[in-house]
């Protein structure tokens, strides 16, 4: 069952980033500010922004692994008036991951299920009398 859930979500699942809350414009880190034990905690952005350059200061944990990018850094920058972060990043499996591995685990439940033969009315009544199902009924 999970690996056809698997196979469906690769095939018809949106993996896309979210969508920016402001618009997407280039920007460069500037200078990078330390907290009281030295660890780089602030990036200050210059952002060219329509009305002109705008400086913003983005937080470590708005990184991805609270890695914060050294000062000459170019990067894309998610801009409102009232607030700057770092472009949206998908963070959902990708999809080939996804197909790839409802696709195998469907192959085995099929060999499986083509090697253990049909289930015949037969061979479930055989079970059930020798106790292999409803075991704990």
């Amino acid at each position: 069952m999970a690996s056809t859930a698997l196979l469906l979500a690769g095939l018809f699942a949106d993996l896309g980033p979210p969508p920016p809350a402001g618009e997407l414009v280039p920007g460069t880190v500037v200078s990078v500010e330390a907290d009281r034990s030295g660890r780089p905690a602030l990036a200050l952005v210059r952002i060219d922004a329509i009305d002109g350059p705008v400086f913003c200061g983005i937080d470590r944990r708005a990184f991805p692994g609270e890695h914060v990018p050294p000062p000459q850094t170019r990067m894309t920058v998610d801009y409102t008036p009232t607030a700057c972060a770092p472009a949206p990043v998908s963070r959902e499996l990708p999809r080939w991951l996804l197909l790839s591995m409802g696709g195998g685990g469907l192959a085995l439940v099929v060999a499986y299920l083509r090697r253990a033969g049909p289930i015949t009315r037969g061979r479930f009544m055989e079970a059930w009398t020798r106790g292999y199902i409803g075991r704990g009924a």
